[in-house]
């Protein structure tokens, strides 16, 4: 460096939000957010990536006057995954915390996830929720059976999870040095291994609107973290096809017996059922494995994860 360029500094923390139609409540989430921040740490960014929003997020974002704010807005929706994989490819800070937009990760808990990380307690502060009131029966019933899938399908106990975090710069780097492209947040930060202290959390209510999470979406977002997570499903197939065999070994052993006993064979409804067990066992099982052709195909394409429309850089900054 030389002595006419000017010295760069870095932030001390960085804040990742992935913001999908949240016009309404996007500028009261950053006035607060804000206040936290400035109460707890000198040196901060806030990178909002707007994943393709439908209404006037990006227009929101602009009427900010935050020196601190950065913006992203991709062409359209490629999800959250993708948005919060932006932001930290952006993010320069030395510790980096992701947190959603609608207000139900509460930034009161910042200042206490930076002292944790200060202290050199932990290189990962995760926050846990410890209750969900301000969700609905049916957020609470698709959230337990995803949990539950979650666990018995990648050995992964998500309960409680969220992508509310704070991560130190060795964890954003791990992570950014992954080569794949189809990826699951929570997940991989729990697969580096690194030194990780929770936090509970109660869930708060959104600022404003309603959840964009729909069934369909978090299904998809079910298939997409098994797979990319775990190749248990596929040994499963495996086991119930060795399970399928002993009963085929069974059933031609008894038409044997009967054969030979000169006893009439019956149980034609038994026989239904078994033939439509494994027939229908054999569909789940080929979409078992189409889920994981897909998830090669997606890799194989090396198509970008996201593009980028419009960016928003307050170049004073801080």
């Amino acid at each position: 460096m030389t002595p006419d360029q000017p010295i760069v500094r870095l932030p001390e923390l960085s804040v990742v939000v992935p913001a999908f139609n949240e016009a309404e409540g996007i500028g009261a989430f950053l006035e607060r957010l804000v206040g936290i921040l400035q109460g707890c740490c000198n040196e901060f960014e806030i990178w909002v990536v707007d994943d393709g929003s439908r209404d006037a997020t990006w227009e929101r974002l602009r009427d900010q006057h935050i020196p601190q704010l950065r913006g992203l807005r991709f062409t359209r929706n490629f999800g959250k995954e993708a948005a919060i994989l932006a932001g930290l490819r952006q993010a320069q800070g030395r510790a980096v915390i992701v947190m959603d937009a609608d207000g139900q990760h509460p930034p009161d808990l910042v200042p206490q996830m930076l002292s944790v990380w200060r202290d050199g307690c932990a290189q990962i502060v995760a926050a846990q929720k410890i209750a969900r009131d301000g969700d609905g029966w049916w957020a609470r019933l698709r959230a337990h059976f995803f949990n539950g899938l979650m666990r018995i399908l990648t050995g992964l106990d998500l309960s409680g999870a969220s992508d509310f975090r704070l991560l130190d710069r060795r964890v954003v780097d791990t992570l950014l040095a992954f080569p794949e492209k189809v990826r699951f947040f929570r997940g991989m930060t729990v697969w580096t291994g690194f030194t990780t202290v929770q936090l509970g959390f109660e869930v708060a209510p959104r600022i404003a609107g309603s959840s964009q999470w729909s069934t369909a979406q978090l299904s998809r977002l079910a298939i997409t973290a098994i797979t990319a997570y775990s190749a248990k499903p596929l040994g499963m197939i495996f086991r119930f096809g060795l399970l399928g065999m002993a009963t085929a070994i069974l059933l031609l052993l008894q038409a044997l017996y009967s054969w030979a006993s000169g006893i009439a064979v019956s149980g034609w409804t038994s026989l239904t059922v078994v033939v439509l067990m494994f027939g229908s066992a054999t569909l789940l099982s080929l979409g078992v494995l189409g889920a994981y052709l897909a998830q090669i195909f997606d890799e194989i394409k090396r198509r970008p994860e996201f593009l980028i429309q419009e960016s928003l850089t307050n170049e004073k900054g801080v």
